[in-house]
């Protein structure tokens, strides 16, 4: 019996979890289900997550040989991005205190170290910077003068584009790089910077203090990056696997309520009650995450029907459903959301979607205090 990414979900999260019942109801229900989980979490970039829930464990011998080769495969090929950007983080890092330009950094190796326990403990391909809208011009020059080539492609201007996205890609050395200047754009987004930036906290990863975002802050990009891959009918098993480990690493001591409260303020009421009842209802944990249950039932009302986006959109029909289901979610109504919808797309597929083809040059190129 194949095993649908939904229960793959489910017995990945009760693997993360040490929930030992839960995964043996798992496996009783469908023997294979082990061996399937193998093979999506190889091609979904869940391997390194897997292989660290299994390590020392005799459920490893529920995967088969084959499915165990490319899992250690994955994790190798993971092993090996990551001392490169490693690296890249250690040397932007120390360009951008050269210049007094503060950053915040975000998923990556801070989401592996802080939420799974190992900076290497997730898969990921590059590297997240956030810096103050105001600092943006500063931190392109910083970067440009690094040898990074700019991937994201400009349409009418550099401030015109920057209006409709939320950051830019950039490529040296080996080293993917996404500078954002906000966590999300949507006209029903209301974020205080200020307030941001007052909140953040520090985190030590390889021997460096780094500012990372507050705990609330970490809730809401997430919520707000799933939102986004849901809006655009692709949402990744990985970024429901995240928002529910940081869920239930934070639910003892997260003020679920004042968050809800102050998302009817800045706009991420709607994605907040929706998204994170749509994470842990797919994979039916909230055994896992008490307070923020008791939160969300409060919260109820606001929630969007039927139908559920799909994990995997099969068809271009559930890509559309996905997407009304998406506008539903934010806190405007569907008139504006088409509306920026329609407006920001060229944007967004000029900064995204269609990036340049990085000469080779710059491929190799790096240029920086070591």
């Amino acid at each position: 019996m194949r095993v649908s990414p939904d229960n793959a979900l489910k017995l990945l999260v009760r693997l993360l979890r040490r929930d030992s019942a839960g995964v043996r109801r798992c496996v009783e229900t469908t023997p294979d289900a082990l061996d399937e989980l193998a093979s999506i979490a190889a091609d979904r970039g869940l391997a390194v997550v897997l292989l660290r829930s299994l390590a020392d464990s005799a459920l490893m011998e529920g995967v088969s040989a084959d499915h165990r080769r490319t899992l250690l495969a994955r994790a190798e090929l993971q092993s090996t991005r990551c001392t490169v950007l490693e690296e890249g983080l250690e040397r932007v890092a120390a360009l951008f205190a050269a210049a007094d330009l503060p950053f915040v950094l975000l998923k990556g190796p801070y989401l592996a170290a802080r939420f799974y326990g190992d900076p290497r403990g997730r898969e990921f391909r590059d590297l997240d910077l956030l810096v103050r809208r105001a600092d943006r011009p500063r931190a392109f020059g910083i970067l440009s003068r690094a040898g990074y080539a700019r991937r994201s492609r400009i349409l009418g201007s550099e401030a015109l584009t920057a209006f409709f996205v939320h950051g830019f890609d950039y490529v040296a050395g080996g080293v993917n790089l996404d500078l954002h200047w906000c966590i999300c754009r949507h006209p029903s987004l209301r974020l205080d910077e200020a307030a941001l930036w007052k909140r953040k906290k520090t985190f030590r990863l390889n021997g460096r203090a780094y500012s990372v975002l507050s705990e609330e802050d970490e809730v809401r990009l997430q919520v707000l990056a799933l939102l986004r891959d849901i809006e655009r009918g692709r949402p990744q098993m990985k970024n429901f696997v995240d928002l529910v480990q940081i869920a239930a690493e934070l639910d003892p001591a997260m003020s679920w309520d004042s968050l809800f409260t102050a998302g009817r303020l800045d706009g991420t009421h709607g994605p907040l009650v929706n998204v994170l009842t749509l994470c842990v209802d797919v994979v039916d944990a909230w055994r896992f995450v008490p307070r923020l249950a008791a939160t969300l039932k409060k919260h109820a009302a606001r929630r969007v029907g039927a139908p559920q986006p799909a994990i995997e959109p099969a068809s271009r029909a559930t890509r559309y459903a996905n997407r009304l289901w998406a506008a539903r979610s934010y806190d405007s109504g569907l008139g504006e959301w088409l509306g920026w919808w329609a407006l920001s797309l060229p944007f967004r597929r000029a900064a995204h979607g269609w990036p340049r083809p990085v000469p080779p040059r710059v491929r190799s190129a790096w240029r920086g205090p070591r």
